[in-house]
């Protein structure tokens, strides 16, 4: 295997387990997050090395597939690798993947390349020379990520909470697992335990950091399937957007 592919095992571990006993949404994209992480280190763009460079990675979009939800204390293996860039976007996608060879889900993701000191992105093409992707390199979706609307009109607003010392990451802001978390708090328990998230797809737009009030909007966009936005209610400034598709647990 070439070093733009990575491979890493993860076996559920309780923590990472929802009610059902299956691979919990948060711990999944965890998976995700770590698996990037690491691969970009060996390929020399991890967090350490965009530091010398005084800039670093932002996870601006993500799109998730799931076909199958993996149980608690299987092993799994996520595969991950970069396949170009979309104008300022850097793409990486994923695959989720069973001990039996069974492809339990994918997703695909837009990462931005920001510098430190101004905030604004820097272009990829710089940063990825050389990596020598070629063109046709496989996708695990059909599709990459896209800007999501905006709620037009919200059917429910959560309660205003703020930011914790446990929503941080290394970079002291908002981890980004955090945004479904916050999410999946306005669902009702029934429904939660009777269903189980089969599409995700994430617009981050604006950083949260200590100190904000954030509250989350809700829309209903068909059956089973929900808009969402994460409101920072310091200054009303939107933060992320989220469409999310349930399937009745049968």
């Amino acid at each position: 295997m070439n070093n733009l592919i990575f491979e890493k095992k993860y076996r559920i571990h309780t923590y990472e387990a929802d009610a059902s006993g299956k691979l919990s949404i948060p711990g999944l994209f965890n998976y995700l997050q770590d698996a990037a992480a690491r691969h970009a280190s060996i390929l020399n763009l991890g967090k350490e090395h965009m530091e010398k460079e005084n800039r670093f990675w932002a996870l601006a979009r993500i799109l998730v597939k799931i076909e199958h939800s993996p149980d608690w204390e299987e092993e799994i293996t996520v595969r991950t690798w970069p396949r170009g860039r979309e104008g300022l976007f850097a793409i990486r996608d994923f695959e989720l993947i069973g001990n039996n060879g069974r492809i339990y889900g994918g997703a695909s993701s837009s990462w931005l390349i920001v510098n430190r000191d101004n905030r604004r992105p820097v272009r990829p093409e710089i940063i990825l020379k050389e990596l020598n992707i070629l063109d046709g390199v496989k996708a695990s979706l059909d599709r990459n990520p896209e800007k999501l609307d905006a709620i037009v009109e919200a059917s429910y607003s959560s309660r205003i909470f703020p930011v914790r010392y446990s929503d941080l990451d290394i970079n002291m802001h908002v981890n980004n697992v955090n945004y479904i978390k916050w999410v999946m708090d306005t669902y009702p328990l029934d429904y939660i335990l009777g269903h189980r998230i089969i599409f995700a797809e994430l617009n981050y737009l604006h950083e949260s950091l200590p100190g904000d009030e954030i509250s989350v909007m809700v829309s209903e966009s068909g059956p089973d399937s929900f808009n969402h936005s994460i409101i920072r209610k310091n200054d009303d400034r939107e933060l992320c957007r989220l469409k999310i598709k349930w399937d009745r647990i049968k």
